[in-house]
C-alpha cells in the first residue's frame, strides 16, 4: 500500500476519524445512550408531525421513556425506529469524509453542518416513507427497508460527498484520480 497516493491517505484519513468517534462515543461521550435515544425520538416526531399534517389517522409515538421508539397509526405500531436507524452513524461517516477530504476548512464549517442536517431531513423522510409503506404495501415493506431505501440513503451521501469534491473542496479530483 502505498501511502503517498491520495486516495490511499483519504481513506486512511476516514477510517481512522469514523474509529476515533466510535470509541470515544459509545466509550466515554455517550455510553449511556441518551443522546442517540433523542436524536431517534426526535426523528420519529418529525415523521409523526408531517404524517399528521397530510392525513386523516392519528399518528404518535411510544413515551420517551420507553427503550423502543415506535410509530403508531390509529393506535397500531407501524414502524420501529431503532438507534442504528436514526442517521447518527451515516452524519459521522459523512463528517469524516469531508473531513478527510482536502479542501479549505472554512467551506467544511459549514458544509459539514448543511450535509448533516440535509441526512437528517432525509431520514425523517425515510421513516415517513417506510410508515406509508408498511399501512399501504406491508408485503414489500422488508425490501423496501432493507434495499431501496439504503441505496437512497447512502446514494444522497455519495452525492453530497461528491458536491463537496467537485464544487468546494478546490481540488480538481479527475486530476487527483490519475495520479
Amino acid at each position: 500500500m502505498n501511502l503517498n497516493k491520495p486516495l490511499t491517505r483519504f481513506l486512511l484519513k476516514a477510517v481512522a476519524l469514523y474509529l476515533g468517534w466510535h470509541l470515544l462515543w459509545y466509550n466515554w461521550i455517550e455510553p449511556d445512550g441518551t443522546v442517540n435515544h433523542y436524536l431517534t425520538y426526535h426523528t420519529a416526531s418529525v415523521a409523526a408531525l408531517v404524517l399528521n399534517a397530510f392525513s386523516d389517522s392519528e399518528f404518535r409515538l411510544s413515551p420517551f421513556e420507553e427503550q423502543n421508539t415506535y410509530l403508531f397509526k390509529d393506535g397500531t405500531a407501524v414502524v420501529l425506529i431503532e438507534h442504528g436507524c436514526n442517521g447518527l452513524i451515516l452524519m459521522v461517516l459523512f463528517a469524516a469524509f469531508i473531513i478527510a477530504f482536502p479542501g479549505p476548512w472554512k467551506k467544511k464549517v459549514w458544509f459539514i453542518p448543511a450535509g448533516v442536517l440535509a441526512i437528517y431531513i432525509i431520514n425523517a423522510i425515510r421513516v415517513i416513507g417506510l410508515a406509508v409503506n408498511h399501512i399501504y404495501s406491508k408485503s414489500s415493506f422488508d425490501f423496501n427497508h432493507k434495499y431501496t431505501f439504503t441505496i437512497l440513503i447512502y446514494g444522497a451521501i455519495f452525492y453530497f460527498w461528491m458536491v463537496w469534491v467537485n464544487r468546494y473542496s478546490g481540488i480538481n479530483a479527475k486530476k487527483v484520480a490519475a495520479k
